[in-house]
């Protein structure tokens, strides 16, 4: 919304001494409704071309003028045609010489399209902030991020109480996270540019007390006082955006230990092994088992088969490294994928994660048990043609170290091409 700064002037013409017509131009006699100059030239009187109400202070000035008394001056006022339609002039006054004698000759310029205009568009903006003001979307508009309007939905989304206050804002940087900030110029540039004619996004914004707001981001260009600026039109996603995260986190995530799940580790597995066939990089794979887990369910009951199971995946996080990736594969066992790690550092791993749950005490209702775990360990080789041949060689391992006593690390056998 703005300004028309774009339309034509309409300017006449007109010399006179006395009012009386010296000389007029085409378009100071089309302003008046008159068919040429010759019919300005015709009339005796100028002041017939002015409203009765303001001929006496046209003849004060005009007087004033020519008698050295005031300089010519710059006048805005409304007149009529000889249709008896309003319009609005300026006029300027400049004095000069007609036939060697003082005149004063006067330029007439009709901005009524000007004002028809502006009326026009202040209707059209008032509509529109009715309209913005009822709407229950947030509506900003901004140029290089200051803000220029903005409804009170806005206001209200961004913890504000009302649309002034955002208004005094230095800067709406300051409502989008730093990380996120370059990105927000950049875009902002392709929009007044033209590069691109929209864009819709949902993004992390900061309310004023400081908690996040997850707003989905409809902008694209438009007029503000003549001038390209961006409007924003914004609704609060910030619940559906929750909705969304645990969603995700249930579909990929164990929901009794929080741990992936077997879907979510395998694309995980199939993505690793790819990378490490593809850079030469080390990869090892490790099944942990629960020792005698059944027996913890017929003495103690689920609930505490279950107590373990949680204790299990709490505490063995807390031995392992950034990057680690952790998931209840089944029942009571569990896969650990160590990317980039030979198998001299993920034997010391393994033996860590036993040694720690080892020491434990797991208590549920009135009852209080330890617990042990049996690891196997595979390391990728050449051979391994599949993800799934890797976890295999893993398990192998897992079924010696239960063979041989339990709560202990077994090594994969080697695997040589046939």
């Amino acid at each position: 919304m703005g300004k028309v700064s774009d339309i034509s002037a309409y300017y006449g013409i007109v010399i006179h001494r006395d009012f009386v017509p010296l000389f007029a131009d085409e378009r100071y006699a089309q302003m008046f409704g008159y068919d040429s100059a010759e019919d300005i030239m015709a009339l005796p009187s100028l002041l017939e071309l002015i409203a009765e109400d303001d001929r006496d202070e046209a003849i004060s000035a005009y007087e004033a003028v020519m008698s050295g008394q005031a300089r010519p001056k710059v006048r805005v006022y409304e007149n009529y045609n000889r249709d008896g339609e309003q319009f609005s002039v300026l006029t300027i006054d400049h004095l000069t010489e007609w036939q060697g004698k003082p005149a004063l000759q006067i330029t007439l310029v009709d901005f009524s399209p000007q004002i028809a205009a502006e009326k026009k568009l202040q209707q059209s903006e008032q509509r529109y902030r009715l309209l913005t003001e009822s709407s229950l979307q947030g509506i900003m508009v901004h140029r290089f991020f200051e803000p220029l309007y903005c409804n009170q939905a806005m206001a209200n989304i961004l913890g504000y109480d009302s649309p002034e206050a955002v208004l005094k804002l230095d800067s709406l940087l300051s409502i989008i996270p730093e990380e996120n900030q370059q990105q927000a110029i950049q875009l902002h540039e392709r929009l007044i540019q033209g590069e691109v004619d929209s864009n819709s996004v949902v993004t992390e914004n900061v309310r004023r007390d400081g908690t996040s707001a997850w707003l989905h981001i409809s902008e694209a260009v438009v007029k503000w006082n003549g001038i390209p600026a961006v409007q924003s039109l914004m609704m609060d996603v910030t619940q559906q955006h929750h909705d969304q995260r645990r969603l995700e986190f249930q579909a990929n995530h164990d929901p009794l230990t929080g741990l992936m799940n077997r879907r979510s580790m395998s694309e995980t597995l199939t993505e690793e092994f790819a990378i490490s066939k593809r850079s030469l990089q080390p990869l090892c794979c490790i099944l942990l088992d629960i020792d005698n887990f059944k027996q913890i369910n017929d003495r103690f009951g689920h609930s505490a088969g279950d107590e373990a199971l949680r204790l299990f995946a709490i505490e063995s996080l807390k031995v392992l490294r950034n990057g680690d990736y952790l998931c209840r594969w089944g029942g009571e066992e569990f896969l650990l994928l160590l990317p980039n790690t030979v198998q001299e550092q993920a034997l010391l791993i393994a033996d860590r994660v036993r040694e720690h749950l080892a020491e434990l005490e797991v208590t549920k209702d009135e009852h209080k048990f330890s617990t042990t775990v049996s690891l196997g360990l595979a390391m990728l080789t050449s051979y391994d043609s599949s993800p799934e041949a890797l976890v295999a060689r893993a398990d192998s391992a897992l079924y010696i170290a239960k063979e041989r006593g339990k709560n202990r690390v077994e090594l994969a056998p080697q695997v040589y091409e046939l």
